[in-house]
């Protein structure tokens, strides 16, 4: 079961501790629009197995990516509900900052 949408957050380590969650799910790096909506320029999925919300997003930090200043996720059950449905996501929004493959 996905839980309901958790945002909009500010991009920075300390917002991240404070807010992102230890467990599995989808995440999304972007921008705000007039509405306060996010817009996202990355999305991404934590797995489990050691790999979280939290920990992908402070990975992130690293990133060079230009205008993208919060995030938001969604709580995901299962390791394969959270593939499917960071796929599902990437084809709806086509963010700028994820790799097109073909």
């Amino acid at each position: 079961m996905i839980e309901q949408y958790h945002g909009n957050y500010q991009f920075n380590e300390q917002v991240i501790k404070s807010n992102a969650p230890l467990l599995s799910g989808v995440y999304y790096c972007g921008h705000l629009n007039q509405n306060g909506s996010l817009n996202p320029d990355y999305i991404g999925r934590a797995s489990g197995y050691g790999v979280s919300i939290r920990s992908r997003l402070i990975d992130h930090l690293n990133n060079y990516w230009t205008g993208v200043t919060h995030f938001g996720f969604y709580i995901c059950s299962t390791p394969q509900e959270a593939e499917q449905f960071e796929v599902a996501e990437i084809s709806k929004f086509n963010p700028r900052y994820n790799q097109r493959i073909g």
